[in-house]
């Protein structure tokens, strides 16, 4: 697909630059599939071309507040599936519109209401894709901080480390005290690895949930944590385990996952005990979270009552302005550089990774930490 020019036109310019993009085909029935609900689609683009005229005649016209981003690197996040359904509350996209990813990059071109300049570094919300053509309003300048690589920026001084920030020190009543007993789901993720870090320097014992021998072994060994429970053993319950590994109850729980396992951490939480909701992925796969009635809630939630505890749920751009913000980044930068939380990255090399990983992420994938799609391969080791 060549936009706004010829073949002819093509061999002679030199502001021509390759595009690809994930498209979304259809509504996703049931689990996400790359190779059935996605496609990924080629286009050469002449940035001479594009405008910021809003000429709805001119496909290469945009609206003056426009960005148009070369892109460096993407995360895949699970709220994206969310936004693969009609009704969505993150905003729903549209079969045949460019799947939207979290990332960073540089600008190509800058409308004149963007308040960005070309060769501005920039992250936040764009697209899928190796160019991505946004409003300026999604994204940000990003901050450089020293001795700490960009891709960072997706991740722990981003949407992870400002999320177990939020999860653990603002939305409870109380964060974890020293001596207590934190459980954390999905504590191999992007989030849940950093959440169990911040719950250790606050001096308490903190069991992780993930699935597979190999997170478990990331959670003991890398993260050091005092226990972890595998969803996917044959033999034990989460309950069991939690059973074991929790003999004298649980005081927090910093929720990813929902469903079943947050019914079994209801069975075993103390007095004043402190539930966090901070996702629900067991709902996100098949698009059950946008489906009225469907969605699968605590049976166990009466224990609430009974022990005198509390569970609340936040969203994160509630917080990402004003001293929370300001908390926060402070918070990561200081254990950051003193080398108290280790933030961990799984990167794939290529746009074309996306779809399949975001696939991935939903049935076990065996990554740990923030998975990251390398766009430009600005995230290859030299040499």
């Amino acid at each position: 697909v060549l936009l706004g020019i010829t073949v002819r036109d093509a061999m002679a310019t030199t502001n021509l630059r390759n595009n690809q993009k994930w498209q979304l085909v259809q509504y996703p029935k049931g689990n996400f599939e790359a190779t059935r609900d996605a496609k990924l689609v080629e286009e050469t683009i002449d940035l001479e071309k594009i405008n910021f005229d809003n000429n709805p005649d001119d496909e290469l016209s945009l609206e003056p507040d426009m960005v148009v981003i070369a892109v460096d690197a993407l995360s895949i996040d699970a709220f994206v599936r969310t936004m693969m359904d009609e009704g969505a509350f993150h905003g729903s996209i549209k079969p045949g519109s460019t799947i939207p990813a979290i990332g960073y990059g540089t600008v190509l071109k800058a409308g004149p209401l963007s308040k960005l300049k070309k060769g501005s570094k920039v992250s936040g919300l764009m697209s899928a894709s190796s160019i991505a053509f946004v409003k300026s309003s999604t994204v940000q300048a990003t901050a450089q901080f020293p001795y700490m690589k960009p891709s960072l920026s997706l991740g722990y001084m981003g949407v992870s480390g400002l999320t177990a920030y939020v999860g653990m020190f603002v939305s409870p009543r109380e964060y974890p005290q020293q001596g207590e007993t934190v459980v954390v789901s999905a504590a191999a993720g992007a989030v849940g690895s950093i959440a169990c870090q911040m719950a250790k320097l606050c001096g308490s014992k903190v069991i992780g949930i993930a699935g597979g021998s190999k997170k478990k072994d990331f959670l003991m060994n890398e993260l050091g944590l005092d226990g972890a429970v595998d969803y996917k053993d044959k033999d034990k319950s989460i309950g069991e385990q939690l059973d074991e590994l929790c003999p004298d109850g649980i005081d927090f729980f910093f929720d990813n996952v929902g469903g079943p396992t947050l019914d079994a951490v209801l069975e075993k939480i103390n007095l004043n005990s402190r539930i966090v909701v901070c996702g629900a992925i067991s709902q996100y796969s098949d698009g059950t979270i946008n489906k009225k009635g469907a969605v699968v809630g605590p049976s166990n939630y009466v224990k609430l009552a009974e022990k005198s505890s509390s569970m609340s749920g936040f969203v994160l751009t509630d917080y990402m302005k004003g001293k929370y913000l300001v908390q926060a980044i402070s918070y990561l930068l200081w254990h950051y550089y003193r080398g108290n939380i280790q933030p961990h990255e799984h990167v794939e090399d290529g746009i074309e990774y996306f779809a399949p990983s975001l696939e991935k992420m939903f049935s076990g994938s065996e990554h740990c930490g923030r998975l990251v799609i390398d766009v430009s391969g600005s995230l290859k080791p030299e040499g």
